[in-house]
């Protein structure tokens, strides 16, 4: 019999920290699984009762969170034996869109229960490990606020979205030694997504060994509105304002201290970014 490990985020979700060990209880194989949840305590917390789990030979790692806890559980799991799983309870839950993982629990899982697994590239940036979609910029800065802001949701998002539109300048980025000015952000996608859908790297495939470097050009306002909704449409790469680069290392000099990994923001000291994918390093059932 396989045994699982639960890491619960208490906070990522409405209700859902009461919700979900019923539905655990109720819908998971207990003819194929063993379990046990633990809750976390602080920020990096999931990364540290993922380590341990992978060391004490847990067969799965299931996190119940957003896509902060994706890349805490998660990356900490790269080059390991153990498996990885996510059941999303967060706001955006970019990576586990991308993936096929259900947003509803039941469903996503059954599909624990169906054991499929792949072998997923992940990233390195500056010794950061990345799992979905990291950037600098405009991006960077909502992930700030929203992660300082006091309601969860899209809604919120949308919120922020808007009220730091006002007044933002852009940033440079060079990239392999070319530059390019005044952009709305720079991203370096793994998977396709920010979350709720909203699609900025439509190509990104996480088995293929590469990653895309994508750079969006600071529109005007009606442009935004457009954007937003190519972005939604997974018709992104279309877009004029849109340039994406795939390729498995880039160099970066990002002349901004916002960016963010994974949606989780941090404080650049440095503006020099060696980027990696780190081919089929994290075992994720999907």
């Amino acid at each position: 019999m396989k045994t699982i490990r639960f890491i619960i985020n208490p906070i990522s979700g409405v209700g859902k920290k009461n919700t979900v060990p019923p539905l655990i209880e109720k819908y998971l194989d207990h003819t194929k699984f063993k379990y046990e949840l633990i809750y976390t305590e602080y920020r990096k917390h999931a990364f540290e009762i993922s380590k341990q789990a992978s060391e004490d030979g847990i067969d799965i790692v299931c996190v119940v969170g957003g896509d902060g806890s994706v890349n805490e559980a998660g990356t900490a799991l790269i080059g390991s034996k153990t498996i990885f799983s996510i059941l999303p309870t967060g706001s955006g839950n970019g990576v586990a869109r991308h993936m096929g993982i259900p947003l509803n629990l039941k469903k996503a899982i059954q599909r624990i229960n169906r054991e499929k697994v792949v072998i997923m590239d992940t990233v390195d940036i500056n010794n950061h490990p990345a799992i979905g979609v990291s950037g600098f910029g405009f991006d960077a800065i909502v992930a700030k606020r929203f992660d300082e802001y006091h309601k969860r949701g899209l809604a919120s998002y949308a919120k922020l979205v808007l009220k730091e539109w006002r007044g933002y300048k852009g940033i440079d980025v060079v990239y392999n030694g070319e530059m390019h000015k005044n952009l709305l952000f720079c991203c370096i996608a793994n998977t396709n997504q920010f979350g709720n859908n909203f699609v900025i790297s439509p190509t990104s495939d996480v088995t293929d060994g590469k990653i895309e470097i994508v750079m969006v050009k600071l529109p005007k306002t009606f442009a935004l509105m457009g954007l937003l909704l190519s972005s939604l449409l997974k018709k992104v790469g279309n877009s004029e304002y849109v340039m994406t680069y795939k390729t498995d290392k880039a160099n970066l000099i990002v002349h901004d201290t916002h960016g963010h990994i994974d949606g989780d923001p941090i404080t650049c000291t440095y503006n020099q970014l060696t980027v990696n994918c780190v081919p089929k390093s994290l075992k994720i059932i999907v």
